[in-house]
C-alpha cells in the first residue's frame, strides 16, 4: 500500500490553496524529471491531488453495499474501519481532502478516516471570523447564521436524508472542536498551517508543507510552484477558465478576496465577542489575538 496524507481543514480555510500548490509542485518535479517544460497549471483539471474522503462512491466500493441504505450515524461507525485497496487510496496523487472532524459524535470515539498507511495530516486553519465571512459568501448565508454554525457542537455538512448525494454526512462540530480533533490526536503526525502565515510568508510556509509531504524539490521548483499559485494567479486562472468547478452558485468567484482581517471588519462586535468567548483558549494557543489587533505568527 502506497503512503498517503490527509489535507484537513474546516471549510473555507485554505485547503484548495494548498492543493493547488501541491499540484503545481508535482508538475514542476515531473517536468524536471522528464526534462520537459512544465505546462501551466489548469485550475479545473489539475487539482486532483486525491479524493475527498467523504466520497460516497469510494465508501460504497469499500463496504460492498449502498450507503444510501444506512443512516448517517451507522455510516460514521464504519467509515474509519474500511480498507484502502480501492481507488481513493491507490491511484493518482495521495493527498486526500477532508472536512470531517477526526472523530464524530457517532463514530464511537474512533476516527472517521482510515489511518493505516497514512504518513501524516496537514491541517490548515484560519481565523474563525474570516472563515465566517468566507462561508457566508460560499453558502449564501447571512453572517448571523454562519457564526451560529461555527459555534454549533452538532454542526455538519450534507445533513439532509432526502437524497443520497455524492458525499456522506460530514460532522464538523464547533470550529475549535474541529481543530483540536485533528491537532491533538496522537495517531498521526500533524503539520498545522495557518492561513495567515501562508499569506504573510508563503515561501517559508509552503516549503514547510513540501518538506512535511516528503516532496524533494529544489528552490527553483518551489518558487515556480509558488508563483503559479499566488492568490492573484489563481483568480486570473479562474477568470480565464470561465469559472472554477468547485465554486458554489451563491458567489461570482471562488477566489473572492483571499485576505486576512475581513471578519474583524464585517462581523459585529457582538458576533466577534461570541467567537472570542467560545474559542478563547484555542485562539490563544494558535497565536490568534482575542481583540482587534493582528495575530502573531506560529512558531515553526
Amino acid at each position: 500500500m502506497e503512503p498517503y496524507y490527509y489535507l484537513a481543514s474546516y471549510p473555507k480555510s485554505g485547503n484548495t490553496w494548498c492543493r493547488a500548490y501541491i499540484a503545481a509542485l508535482h508538475r514542476q518535479l515531473e517536468s524536471a524529471e522528464n526534462n520537459d517544460p512544465s505546462p501551466e497549471l489548469r485550475l479545473n483539471q489539475d487539482l486532483a491531488t486525491g479524493a475527498i474522503v467523504s466520497s460516497r462512491h469510494w465508501l460504497d466500493d469499500q463496504l460492498g453495499i449502498d450507503s444510501a441504505d444506512l443512516r448517517p450515524e451507522e455510516i460514521d461507525k464504519l467509515r474509519g474501519q474500511v480498507g484502502h485497496q480501492l481507488a481513493l487510496y491507490s491511484e493518482g496523487m495521495r493527498y486526500h481532502k477532508v472536512h470531517d472532524a477526526f472523530v464524530s459524535p457517532d463514530s464511537g470515539g474512533r476516527p472517521v478516516v482510515p489511518t493505516e498507511g497514512c504518513q501524516g495530516v496537514v491541517y490548515v486553519l484560519r481565523d474563525p471570523a474570516d472563515v465566517a465571512v468566507s462561508l457566508s459568501h460560499f453558502w449564501g448565508w447571512d453572517l448571523e447564521r454562519t457564526v451560529a454554525f461555527l459555534l454549533d457542537p452538532q454542526a455538519c455538512m450534507v445533513r439532509s436524508l432526502k437524497r443520497a448525494g455524492s458525499q456522506v454526512r460530514q460532522s464538523l462540530g464547533r470550529w475549535d472542536q474541529h481543530l483540536t480533533s485533528w491537532c491533538d490526536q496522537r495517531l498521526l503526525p500533524v503539520l498545522p498551517l495557518r492561513y495567515e502565515d501562508l499569506l504573510a510568508d508563503p515561501e517559508h510556509q509552503f516549503r514547510r508543507l513540501a518538506t512535511f509531504l516528503n516532496l524533494a524539490a529544489g528552490p527553483e521548483a518551489l518558487a515556480l510552484a509558488l508563483e503559479e499559485t499566488r492568490f492573484e494567479a489563481l483568480r486570473a486562472k479562474e477568470e480565464a477558465a470561465g469559472g472554477f468547478v468547485e465554486n458554489s452558485p451563491h458567489q461570482e468567484r471562488f477566489f473572492r478576496s483571499g485576505r486576512s482581517g475581513e471578519g474583524r471588519e464585517r462581523l459585529s462586535a457582538e458576533q466577534l465577542g461570541q467567537l472570542q468567548a467560545a474559542f478563547a483558549p484555542t485562539l490563544a494557543a494558535y497565536g490568534y489575538a482575542t481583540d482587534r489587533s493582528l495575530s502573531t505568527p506560529l512558531a515553526s
